[in-house]
């Protein structure tokens, strides 16, 4: 929330109304919100289902394909903290357009690699537009939506990472025999070119533009959101421009990015090397991908199991409820039980991820002002991104060693000290 009265209604201080109704513009927003999120895990999903594939074609290592997962994992560090940076100096749009052209472009390209070099080198490219698509994205809906509604479309937001996913599965499995694996990259990238058009018809968020001083522009920027009505603001008072290191959010840094660093190393060594280490267990590629489909309708389950939750006990609580579920079955997963077992652990664990992430997620951007909002997730964000290329490195020089599940056992102990970690931010909230 930014400082600024508003002498007509609907908004006030570049803050859209604080109801619950949505109109069309807040579903515009939303929705391309969305498709980012959704193409964002879609392209994620794909290099972990062609991966088995390029470990045959490619003749690759374990750790080679290691690095390959890890290549986009380091590009997102980058995007991260890269546009969301520029997302607070510049402007919120200019980062929206650029980070899926980056995406899409560089996704395309990723079917004409001709090793794994290549294929490295272009995933790191991908990574970077798909860094910046949380810590821009996030902000923008935190700015466009009303207050009464902003929690739960930002669960519901995070929704499009598990269907994403499943889409992938769903898109591998059926394309992959009749166009091998660089059919399943175009497939998946394409589509996300429709995106930079439909981006371009939102603004620059009027939160941003008035801690810029900009109070015409902010005001035709609310007048957007709102269907055209007529609106007022007064220019905030001055105030001196935060960092996140500053006293006042030095702790909140710190706790968000270890909060994010923790979970997601967990989380995505988990979702990178689960059909790879399930086809090196013995499992059928066939019954992988049918396998794969099960645990990403689990995740979604997750996420919407989560969504009523988080009104009754909160976001930190959610948090530390799933922690401890996917500590306990993350454990039993890396063992790799019996078949029936396997369903059990793999699926139950998927959804205690899953459904942690929706805490986490709404959870991070309302624990910063707007001048630090992006920069503030855009951090917590690179620290998970740090943690997703250590994570499959991990498993890889582990599974190479004959000592995967020491791996789990990293897991289990991170989502625990997730959940810890979320406890601590109770008190913690950004001013306006």
């Amino acid at each position: 929330m930014v400082t600024g009265r508003a002498r007509q209604a609907p908004g006030a201080g570049g803050e859209v109304p604080g109801g619950t109704r949505l109109n069309r513009r807040h579903r515009l927003v939303f929705a391309v919100c969305v498709a980012g999120a959704f193409f964002d895990s879609m392209d994620l999903q794909v290099m972990a289902l062609v991966s088995p594939v390029l470990l045959r074609e490619w003749a690759l290592t374990p750790r080679a394909v290691g690095m390959l997962a890890a290549a986009a994992m380091l590009g997102m560090l980058v995007g991260s903290l890269v546009f969301g940076r520029v997302a607070d100096r510049i402007g919120r749009r200019p980062a929206f357009l650029v980070t899926v052209a980056v995406f899409a472009g560089f996704g395309a390209l990723c079917a004409a690699a001709q090793g794994p070099a290549q294929l490295t080198v272009l995933r790191f490219c991908v990574g970077v537009g798909m860094g910046g698509f949380i810590p821009v994205d996030t902000a923008m809906l935190h700015e466009f939506l009303p207050e009464g509604a902003r929690a739960r479309l930002l669960a519901l937001w995070a929704l499009a990472f598990p269907v994403g996913a499943l889409a992938a599965t769903a898109l591998v499995r059926s394309v992959l025999p009749a166009t091998g694996w660089r059919g399943a990259f175009l497939l998946c990238a394409l589509p996300a070119v429709l995106l930079f058009p439909l981006r371009r018809l939102v603004p620059e968020t009027p939160a941003f533009l008035l801690s810029q001083g900009r109070i015409a522009e902010a005001e035709r920027s609310l007048g957007w959101i709102s269907l055209g009505a007529t609106v007022r603001v007064d220019p905030p008072a001055p105030r001196s421009r935060p960092t996140l290191l500053s006293a006042q959010h030095r702790s909140t840094t710190a706790l968000t990015g270890l909060l994010w660093f923790t979970w997601s190393f967990a989380y995505f060594g988990v979702i990178l090397w689960l059909p790879t280490l399930l086809v090196l267990a013995g499992m059928p590629l066939a019954q992988v991908f049918a396998y794969t489909l099960g645990f990403q309708l689990a995740a979604i389950l997750g996420r919407v199991a989560m969504l009523p939750v988080i009104r009754v006990v909160g976001l930190p609580a959610v948090v530390v409820g799933t922690g401890i579920g996917a500590a306990t079955l993350v454990l039993w997963f890396g063992a790799l039980p019996a078949a029936g077992l396997l369903v059990v652990a793999g699926y139950g664990l998927s959804f205690c991820q899953e459904g942690g992430f929706s805490g986490i997620v709404p959870f991070t951007p309302r624990l910063y002002p707007v001048e630090l909002r992006s920069g503030g997730v855009g951090a917590a964000n690179a620290a998970g991104r740090v943690a997703s290329l250590l994570a499959p490195l991990l498993v890889g020089v582990l599974t190479a060693a004959g000592q995967r599940y020491v791996a789990f056992v990293v897991f289990g102990l991170c989502f625990l000290a997730a959940g810890v970690t979320a406890l601590a931010l109770r008190g913690h909230r950004g001013p306006a």
